[in-house]
C-alpha cells in the first residue's frame, strides 16, 4: 500500500514540474511567476503546499534565506535548499557585475583596430559582421561564412535575420584576405553593393565592408567604393 502512495506521490510531483515547465517555455523566464521558478529550481520534490509557503515569505525574505532556514519551513532536502540559494546567489552575480564596456566605431581605423588582431594571420577568408545600435557601439559579432568569399555564399538574409535579431541599427561588414593584401576584388565590391540594397530594403544601413590584411586594411566606404 505504502509503495502504491509513494508511485502515486512520484506521479503527482512530476506533473506538477511538467506544468511548470511547460509554463515557462510558453512565457519564458522574465515573464514566469515565482512559484513556476521555483517549482523548477526545487524539482521533483516541489509540491503546491511547498511552494505556497515559499512564495508566501516574498522573494526579498526567500533571497535572505539559508539552504537551513529553508529546509526548517519546508519539507525539502539539503540539495533542492541549496539550488535556490545559489540561484539567488547566481542573480546577486549578474545584477552587480559591470556591464562589460561597448566598443563605439567611428572611423574606419576603430574597426581595423578592433578586429586586425583577430584577423591578420587567419589562413582562410572569414567573413565576419559587427551589429551596431544607434549610437554606433558594438552589440554583437558573428562570423558568417569561412572560405573563399563569393556572392553566392554571402547571404543578405543570414546576415539581416541576426541584426533584426539583435536590434541593430546598423551593421559593418568584414574579411580578411589571407594573401595580406587588403585591395578588394571585383567578388568584394559586388557583394558589398548586394548589401547596402539589401540593408536599404530592411531599413538597417551597411556602415562599411572593411577588408583586413597584413598589418593593412581598406575601406570600401572610405574608398567610395560605395
Amino acid at each position: 500500500m505504502k509503495q502504491i502512495e509513494l508511485c502515486q506521490y512520484d506521479f503527482i510531483a512530476t506533473e506538477f514540474v511538467q506544468k511548470a515547465k511547460e509554463s515557462i517555455t510558453f512565457y519564458g523566464t522574465k515573464e514566469a511567476n515565482l512559484n513556476d521558478l521555483l517549482t523548477i529550481i526545487i524539482g521533483n520534490e516541489a509540491d503546491a503546499a511547498n511552494i505556497q509557503k515559499l512564495n508566501g515569505i516574498g522573494i526579498q525574505q526567500l533571497a535572505s534565506m539559508s539552504a537551513q532556514d529553508i529546509m526548517e519551513l519546508v519539507s525539502i532536502s539539503e540539495m533542492a535548499a541549496q539550488r535556490i540559494v545559489a540561484s539567488f546567489g547566481l542573480a546577486h552575480k549578474y545584477v552587480t557585475s559591470p556591464r562589460e564596456k561597448r566598443i563605439s566605431i567611428r572611423l574606419p581605423r576603430d574597426v581595423a583596430e578592433l578586429m586586425m588582431p583577430e584577423m591578420r594571420y587567419l589562413t582562410q577568408e572569414h567573413f565576419i559582421c559587427l551589429f551596431l545600435n544607434t549610437k554606433n557601439r558594438v552589440i554583437g559579432k558573428q562570423t558568417i561564412f569561412i572560405g573563399s568569399l563569393d556572392s553566392s555564399v554571402v547571404h543578405p538574409r543570414e546576415i539581416f535575420k541576426e541584426a533584426i535579431k539583435r536590434s541593430a541599427a546598423s551593421i559593418i561588414c568584414l574579411h580578411n584576405h589571407p594573401s595580406g593584401d587588403p585591395t578588394p576584388s571585383k567578388e568584394d565590391i559586388s557583394i558589398t553593393e548586394i548589401l547596402r540594397q539589401a540593408g536599404e530594403v530592411v531599413g538597417i544601413s551597411l556602415l562599411d565592408h572593411v577588408i583586413i590584411g597584413d598589418g593593412k586594411y581598406i575601406s570600401l566606404k572610405e574608398q567610395r567604393y560605395f
